[in-house]
């Protein structure tokens, strides 16, 4: 009978255990999927600021090579008004 009455308390001991065991694994979790949603909302809002300051580098790069072909351009038609008058100027012997 002692014995019985034993295994009876150790498994409703074990049994208490398990539930406090669940309860702090439960709690463990919803702290864990807190730490996802606000890993997950810095990592969006990284991926945004990287996005835009890439948008930003894409328009300043294109802006500059607009400007150095411009610039390009202009000195091309500059050095073809100074080389013109000369090659059509009669040779000197």
């Amino acid at each position: 009978m002692a014995f019985g009455m034993r295994k009876a308390l150790q498994a409703e001991q074990g049994k208490s255990d398990m539930e406090n065991r669940i309860l702090t694994l439960e709690g463990e979790k919803k702290d864990l999927e807190r730490q996802i949603q606000d890993l997950r909302a810095k990592c969006e809002a990284i991926e945004k600021r990287e996005s835009e300051r890439r948008q930003l580098e894409e328009k300043k790069h294109a802006e500059e090579v607009q400007f150095l072909k411009r610039t390009n351009a202009q000195l091309k038609q500059q050095l073809e008004s100074i080389l013109a008058p000369a090659s059509a100027a009669p040779a000197k012997k």
